[in-house]
């Protein structure tokens, strides 16, 4: 019988024992320490459900708000305008009224500057405002500006449909929920249409506050050809910034060049006479091997120099082109690569400039790490676009994610309007084509290159 009791009290210590393990496996994993929670079946269900429902009644708090405080707005708009346009209408049957015109639109621009600050505060709308007309000088061109200008019309039409919908925008759902909560007293059959009037309140504040939000963009907000200049002047803008951008660079290689390259050559040489003649007049011996150092160092430091210079940005693109600069490039990478270059067109130097560091970096990645026996650079270029290719047979699997020198590239190219993809997979070699909009700033006849640099 003990011996009974001693094995269902072992079972029972087995089964309390892997109860605890199990327990807490599913909170702490193996010896590795990685962590891991359990999974309740519906809680990402519940609290997505949650979320929306917060978002929506935070919305209908807002929508409630603006209903409420545009009344007053509203009710002044209504009284201003009635009196102001009555007294214009009034005044142009003796000629004046003509003249004040001008002037009430002004307000009327005022009005729309409130509305969008309304909007903004309350529904957290932001809308861009117009940009006016700009006027003449004297007051005939400044009233003649005014009238002509459409952005004073449209907000005048807004303040006129605002008139209309603002007091449904509140009368409307306020009339649904009070009269819903009267109905649930009245009855059970009453009851049920109470709740779905209760439930109506706030769907109608929304649609009517959306209808709102829609007639603000489209009256008070600018126009698409306002924002197509404004972006066209941004667009000129940056443009400018990266014009004055490589001019710089193109300075600093040129004063590089000209200046302590110049020197040091100069002081490499004057080293190498002054050697050679203590080597002909038997002069100390320690005192060559000095000047010998410092003749290698000079030299060294030319060719570092020289380097550096070719980094900020390489003579040889600036005087014959990308064609040219990709051969250097191409002639310098430690692994074979196949390059073909064919433009119809010469691109604007930022272009050349991008295009050329491009493709220096992908070179450059793919001798650090794809481990590839060959590489192929082809470069299209026609009237609007310059595409490039640059692919390899090593081991694939870059991700500009993993990295900060694709990721960096990549931005580059957005800098310009232009698109990098990268198509990597594992043990199947990598492919980057970019593809540029192509700003011309002169034509020089086609021109077609192929070989093989090592």
């Amino acid at each position: 019988m003990s011996s009974i009791s001693d094995h269902f009290i072992d079972r029972l210590g087995q089964h309390r024992a892997q109860k605890r393990a199990s327990e807490a496996t599913s909170f702490v994993s193996d010896y590795s320490g990685s962590i891991t929670t359990t999974s309740i079946p519906g809680s990402t269900e519940q609290n997505r459900a949650l979320a929306m429902s917060q978002r929506v009644a935070t919305r209908v708090v807002r929508c409630g708000v603006y209903a409420t405080i545009s009344l007053p707005f509203v009710v002044l708009w209504m009284i201003l305008i009635s009196s102001i346009f009555g007294t214009i209408f009034g005044l142009l049957f003796v000629g004046v009224g003509f003249l004040l015109l001008p002037f009430a639109l002004l307000g009327i621009g005022l009005t729309g500057d409130v509305e969008r600050w309304l909007l903004e505060a309350t529904l957290d709308e932001r809308i861009e405002a117009p940009v006016r007309l700009r006027h003449g000088r004297g007051p005939v061109n400044f009233v003649l500006t005014i009238l002509k200008d459409p952005s004073y019309w449209r907000e005048l039409a807004f303040v006129f449909l605002r008139m209309i919908v603002a007091p449904l925008a509140f009368a409307l759902p306020l009339f649904s929920l009070l009269f819903g909560v009267y109905l649930t007293t009245q009855g059970l059959t009453a009851a049920v249409f109470g709740v779905a009037a209760v439930l109506l309140a706030p769907l109608t504040l929304l649609a009517l506050t959306s209808v709102q939000v829609s007639m603000a963009r489209t009256f008070l907000g600018a126009d698409k050809q306002t924002l197509v200049a404004r972006v066209d002047t941004a667009v000129h803008h940056r443009d400018l910034s990266i014009a004055a951008a490589e001019a710089e660079r193109q300075r600093i290689e040129r004063d590089l060049h000209d200046g302590a390259q110049a020197r040091l050559a100069t002081v490499a040489l004057d080293l190498g006479r002054a050697k050679r003649r203590i080597e002909r007049e038997g002069g100390d011996h320690e005192l060559t091997q000095i000047i010998d150092s410092a003749h290698n160092d000079a030299k060294e430091a030319i060719v570092e120099l020289r380097n550096l210079a070719r980094g900020i940005h390489p003579a040889v693109l600036t005087d014959r082109g990308l064609d040219a600069a990709l051969s250097n490039v191409a002639a310098r990478c430690t692994v074979p690569v196949h390059l073909d270059v064919h433009m119809l067109t010469r691109p604007a130097a930022h272009i050349e400039s991008a295009a050329y560091f491009a493709v220096s970096e992908l070179l450059t990645n793919i001798t650090k790490h794809s481990q590839a026996g060959q590489a192929w650079v082809t470069v299209r270029g026609d009237e609007d676009r310059l595409r490039i290719d640059v692919s390899d047979n090593g081991i694939g699997g870059a991700d500009h994610a993993l990295g900060s020198g694709l990721l960096g590239l990549r931005d580059r190219m957005q800098s310009i309007d232009g698109e990098l993809t990268i198509r990597s997979p594992l043990a199947g070699g990598t492919s980057c084509y970019i593809e540029i909009p192509l700003q011309q700033v002169r034509h020089q006849p086609g021109h077609q290159t192929l070989r093989q640099a090592q």
